[in-house]
């Protein structure tokens, strides 16, 4: 069985067409591996991205409530210390302590520390 040079021309032709498809086919699968494998690798990063900003979240609200509470503890060593330095003044050490408290009613609502010399008055 002799072929005729123009069919082994088809048969060539369909060969080379075969092996064009073929290669064709491998590179469209290669592809769509890499494209998932590329996807897979970005949904990972995504995720970890997201995950990485909930945790400075959490940390950004435990800083607050650290800075609060530094607050809150700063006024109450201040309390004490303002105290100390108001007790500890001239000024404070040059007054007269006061042994007997005498108050007296002013006008509706209002009080006010009367000396003992002011009370026999008011009596």
């Amino acid at each position: 069985m002799t072929l005729s040079v123009s069919a082994t021309q088809v048969i060539e032709a369909a060969q080379q067409a075969a092996a064009g498809r073929r290669a064709f086919r491998f590179v469209l699968q290669f592809g769509i591996i890499l494209i998932a494998l590329l996807g897979f690798i970005y949904l990972m990063l995504l995720n970890s991205i997201a995950t990485r900003g909930f945790d400075l979240q959490e940390l950004k609200t435990v800083r607050i409530a650290l800075q609060k509470d530094l607050e809150q503890a700063d006024i109450r060593l201040a309390i004490p210390s303002s105290l100390y330095a108001l007790g500890s003044s001239e000024q404070v050490q040059e007054m007269e302590t006061v042994d007997r408290r005498h108050f007296i009613d002013v006008r509706e609502t209002g009080l006010a520390m009367a000396g003992s010399a002011e009370l026999s008055i008011m009596n």
